[in-house]
């Protein structure tokens, strides 16, 4: 893929991570702890919602789009099924009896329902407008409609100031529905040509089925993987309140950071892969692209543990504990991302099950592990929790993979990880206490880079030969 298309994509991760580094840590200096907790317990139920109301068909979309020739009728039919179901669900929850804003919240307010229903609603309609733009490889497009809702949320934010507003949480979820309806509507603008077309076109009950097989084991994968990232949240606030969880969430927050390299990677991974799926797949360069994975990996969690004494000092001092949670918290989209290459194996062989499986397995560890250590270790026990259920997700996958596609070598791989878990734990568990640990770090990315030293000298080379040719 060519150099500038990369960069195109890679903007708006890019762009969205810088803005998050400046809005979070303003959330923290301007709110409570308590309400940086309930902003939590929003993104949480948001991501919930998305991933059971979606149905899983914005992954069918991606898989069917370049077998199909009628891509807006593809696309209406991955959004019905899960339209349908959400309605039904907000009818529900209009005339039930109890207030969902006091369940999530702790506050009992009508204005919170509502606004969480515009969260919701927005955030299902962006998902798989987000992925019609990905897969017509619309780089820009797709990079702003990343860095929107962000640019968005600073500037409402920023208005607390300006307009002396009340810093309370009601304050605080009218800015980020606001933020996240705004971006809908420019998302909607940018796709118009395609959702527009997409509403006259007749439902295919036969694609529907098809799509619906491939994407109802992803279901209940998506759940578990919702919870493999969200029950420590409610273990937190169950077992030690807001106030820790407001602490935790901010590090898991900065920590999601790295995900901007998710972001990229699986902008360009997917359609990429598919791509090599129709013309034939060639082992070798999968096993290319999963060890400069690792390299980037290892490299990112070697400077994150090197330079997180940084992070406090741009927050109050209540936030002191980042520095060592953010160690652990940043294991979660590392393990997610390298399994995006060394998981291919499920997509290819649309064993879907397999992710299903992967994410069932972590969950069910990340919940006895959060039980048993979060009386004891707090929000430093759902860090560790974490690391070792997608640890285990990360090895499904990578398992499973092998088992049903092409067995690649990946020694190696268990090898660097469960040093790098290591080190981790020794920090959360000393709590940042051990001098010139940084030289433990040094040592873990120099042990790396000698394991793939073939890979690290292949893709050096390329840069330079291509930043020569660009002279």
């Amino acid at each position: 893929m060519k150099a500038k298309i990369i960069l195109q994509y890679a903007i708006g991760p890019i762009g969205a991570a810088a803005l998050s580094s400046i809005t979070l840590p303003f959330i923290a200096w301007f709110f409570s702890t308590e309400d940086v907790g309930r902003l939590t317990m929003l993104q949480v139920v948001v991501g919930l919602s998305v991933s059971l109301f979606s149905l899983a068909m914005h992954q069918s979309y991606v898989r069917e789009y370049h077998e199909e020739k009628d891509k807006e009728a593809l696309l209406k039919l991955s959004i019905i099924p899960g339209l349908v179901l959400l309605t039904s669900f907000t009818v529900f929850f209009s005339i039930a009896p109890f207030s969902i804003s006091n369940i999530l919240f702790g506050i009992e307010s009508t204005i919170l329902s509502c606004l969480l229903f515009v969260c919701v609603y927005s955030a299902f309609f962006i998902n798989f407008l987000a992925h019609a733009i990905r897969m017509q490889e619309r780089g820009l497009a797709f990079s702003a409609t990343q860095i929107t809702p962000k640019a968005l949320l600073l500037l409402f934010i920023s208005l607390i100031m300006l307009l002396s507003l009340a810093a309370e949480f009601k304050t605080l979820m009218l800015m980020n529905t606001l933020s996240v309806f705004l971006s809908f509507l420019v998302f909607s603008w940018l796709t118009r040509k395609t959702w527009i077309i997409a509403i006259d076109k007749t439902v295919n009950i036969i694609l529907l089925k098809k799509m619906l097989a491939y994407s109802l084991p992803l279901v209940m994968g998506g759940m578990a993987y919702w919870g493999l990232t969200a029950m420590d949240r409610f273990f937190i606030r169950s077992l030690s309140g807001f106030q820790e969880l407001g602490v935790y969430a901010l590090a898991a927050s900065l920590a999601g950071a790295v995900s901007v390299l998710t972001s990229i990677f699986s902008s360009l991974w997917h359609p990429t892969l598919y791509r090599w799926v129709k013309e034939g797949v060639d082992k070798n360069k999968i096993q290319c692209v999963i060890e400069s994975m690792v390299l980037v990996v290892t490299l990112v969690w070697s400077l994150i543990g090197m330079f997180s004494f940084l992070i406090p000092l741009v927050l109050p001092k209540e936030y002191f504990a980042i520095e060592y949670l953010i160690i652990a918290c940043v294991a979660m989209p590392l393990f997610y991302l390298l399994s995006e290459t060394t998981g291919v194996g499920i997509g290819i062989s649309r064993r879907s099950t397999f992710s299903m499986l992967a994410s069932l397995i972590a969950l069910l560890i990340n919940a006895i592990l959060n039980y048993l250590l979060i009386p004891i270790y707090g929000a430093s026990g759902a860090a560790l929790a974490s690391v070792i259920a997608f640890f285990v997700f990360f090895t499904v996958k990578t398992e499973a993979s092998a088992l049903v596609w092409v067995s690649l070598p990946r020694f190696k791989i268990y090898v660097i990880l469960i040093g790098y878990i290591g080190a981790a734990f020794t920090v959360v568990l000393t709590k940042s206490s051990i001098n010139q640990f940084y030289l433990v770090w040094c040592g873990l990315a120099i042990i790396s880079s000698l394991l793939f030293k073939e890979r690290l000298w292949s893709s050096v080379s390329y840069i330079v030969f291509k930043v020569k040719g660009n002279k």
